[in-house]
């Protein structure tokens, strides 16, 4: 890399974690491809010009963005730390005394040092007496601290050319995603299936994300774009796939003819079910699940012995002891915990008295009362979203407007106050754009709303902007004129 373009001005030094370097010969330049190839695809996502080397097990990256470039590798796994360089030197001893002096004399001005250098290859100086000499030319300027210094001046140095670096950024480690298959993570958009794919993510697993919607259009767009999150910010090395899987009729189903106690253990056992059947089809080896011991009802021990029999595949949970505390800071480093927060726990059915503790025998029972065709018929119907292919106006077409009024929804009338004395949909609520915003924390978020005006932009831009908050809300395509058609013929 020596003979690079000037448009790539900025060098690194890439260090692959050390569980990649301890494998096998084989294993490792498996690895180690695979690394450079989730670095470029991470790199070209961002928008990142680059050219790397191999160097003794290092990667030599050079690229035109600087802070960008560290973003980036730091949301990369199997990057165990990554070197800014600040000058790379050919010459003799005193030159490189001379280059540490006009790099780092201000830097090190009244705090602690310690000087580190590396000969890699040919080698014409011993480490040991770079470290000192050059030590010895700093000296004036600070105080050395071989334990714990405040700044560290790095060399490293193949032949008589010499690369010095101060800054070491910490990677994720891991491995490179895809080097340990592929694995089906139940998602439902709140912090722990997040964290739970992000942990399986960073161990080189490849993730195929299956959702169950029991909430519709809203709820869904509110998953799509938090795995959407996800997958951006660290998905490199994969194509990021969302399975979605409408429950709502099975949810129906279970409410109408099973008891409430074991409401939440049913549901979970209906979600591996599917877990498993989208696994099987996506070639996966395993189901993920966020599951933290004792966190909720349905992650007792008792009940997740009463749930896992449904499963033909392995139950992966990377969160099975962790705190909710620390779960929650994660999501707030992967960039998703925002978006999560604003969305509501659908799965809880039953919010007064589940079950704590379960039998299979009993819960076999009580599915027998369910309708199974409901769960097939589902199954039969799922939708593949390709996230890195959907932009925001996606997500503003598909899920805010709508043609057809949900049963219980309730009408938000938008229209200027003479167009609504003119005319207004039956039991429609009339706000405007002030008013609405000023009561949105008075709304029930487990209502549907659908809100309407006159071309349907500003109903619209409002839809969207609750749905963001954690509601139930959409536009009514075409407006006032379309709404009223509906309602106005006789099967409207």
């Amino acid at each position: 890399m020596e003979n690079q373009p000037q448009d790539l001005p900025h060098l690194f030094i890439v260090r692959p974690a050390p569980e990649i370097l301890l494998k096998a010969s084989g294993t490792r330049r498996r690895f180690e491809q695979a690394l450079r190839t989730n670095l470029k695809a991470m790199l070209k996502s961002c928008g990142i010009a680059q050219d790397m080397d191999v160097d003794e097990g290092r990667i030599l990256l050079r690229t035109d963005k600087r802070e960008e470039t560290i973003d980036a590798c730091q949301r990369v796994f199997g990057v165990a730390s990554l070197a800014p360089v600040d000058r790379v030197v050919t010459g003799d001893m005193e030159t490189f005394c001379q280059t540490a002096k006009d790099l780092y004399a201000d830097e090190i001005s009244g705090r602690t040092y310690a000087v580190r250098a590396k000969c890699i290859g040919r080698r014409l100086f011993r480490s040991p007496d770079l470290e000192r000499q050059i030590g010895a030319a700093l000296n004036p300027f600070g105080t050395v601290n071989l334990d714990n210094p405040d700044i560290t001046v790095r060399l490293d140095i193949r032949g008589d050319k010499a690369m010095f670096h101060a800054r070491r950024i910490e990677g994720q480690c891991g491995f490179p995603i895809g080097i340990q298959g592929k694995v089906a993570t139940l998602v439902s958009g709140g912090f722990d299936s997040v964290a739970a794919a992000w942990y399986m993510m960073r161990r080189g697993a490849a993730v195929e994300f299956v959702f169950c919607n029991l909430a519709g259009g809203a709820y869904e767009r509110s998953v799509v774009e938090i795995i959407k999150t996800l997958t951006d910010r660290w998905g490199a090395g994969m194509e990021a796939r969302l399975h979605v899987v409408d429950l709502q009729d099975v949810v129906a189903d279970l409410r109408a003819h099973t008891d409430p106690e074991f409401w939440q253990v049913v549901l979970k056992r209906q979600m591996y079910r599917v877990g498993c059947q989208m696994a099987r089809r996506t070639h996966c080896d395993a189901i993920v699940t966020g599951e933290a011991l004792g966190q909720v009802s349905s992650q007792t021990l008792s009940n997740l012995n009463s749930i896992d029999p449904v499963a033909d595949l392995p139950v992966l949970r990377p969160l099975i002891g962790f705190e909710k505390r620390d779960i929650v800071q994660l999501t707030r480093v992967i960039g998703t915990a925002k978006l999560s927060e604003k969305v509501p726990e659908y799965c809880a059915l039953n919010r007064k008295r589940p079950a704590v503790k379960s039998h299979i025998g009993r819960l076999d029972r009580e599915e027998e009362k369910m309708d199974s065709a409901l769960l097939d018929h589902a199954l039969q119907n799922v939708r593949t979203l390709y996230l890195a292919r959907l932009t925001t106006a996606d997500l503003s077409r598909d899920y805010v407007l709508v043609d057809k009024i949900p049963e219980g929804a309730q009408l938000i009338d938008l229209q200027d106050e003479g167009d609504h004395e003119q005319w207004h949909a039956p039991g429609a609520r009339w706000y405007n754009a002030g008013s609405l915003l000023g009561e949105m924390n008075r709304f029930d978020q487990d209502t549907v709303m659908v809100l309407y005006c006159g071309q349907a932009t500003q109903s619209a831009v409002l839809a969207e902007h609750l749905q963001q908050a954690g509601y139930q809300a959409y536009s009514f395509r075409g407006g006032t004129k379309s709404l009223r058609r509906l309602l106005e013929t006789p099967d409207g």
